[in-house]
Parts: structure tokens; sequence; C-alpha cells
């Protein structure tokens, strides 16, 4: 993925996605879209028109469980 500017906050990003500030608020939980900036407070353009396109690419990769359960010893 080519990460390419401009870059938004997220109320820009909400607004160049075509949602409110709380509705796109609440994609972002759904969804791991890369924050960038030394803040990590910016969305790149390029990855919102892929998440756009493709919304499933951006899905949280599920946590694999171990096999054999945690087990203490004592």
């Amino acid at each position: 993925m080519e990460i390419r500017g401009p870059f938004y906050n997220q109320k820009e990003a909400a607004r160049y996605c075509g949602y409110s500030a709380s509705a796109f608020a609440d994609k972002l939980r759904s969804y791991d879209l890369p924050r960038l900036g030394p803040n990590r407070n910016r969305y790149a353009r390029s990855v919102l028109d892929l998440w756009m396109t493709d919304p499933d690419q951006f899905l949280p990769k599920p946590i694999k469980k171990s096999r054999k359960p945690f087990q203490v010893h004592v």
C-alpha cells in the first residue's frame, strides 16, 4: 500500500469520506486504518480512498488462540 497525502485530521477525513464526525469515529472502532503523523492523528487520502474501495482490507486481524490452555505452575 502506497501512502500519499494530503493528510487529514479526523474531522476532515470524515468529511472527505462523506460521514459525520461521530459516524466516522464509530467506523474507526471497526477498522484498523493507519494513523499517521507525530501524534498519530492524521489519515492519508490514499488510505481513505483504498478503505472506501475495499473496507474489508482494513478489518482487524483475528487473534489466534493457542491450542494449549495457559497453565500456571505453582
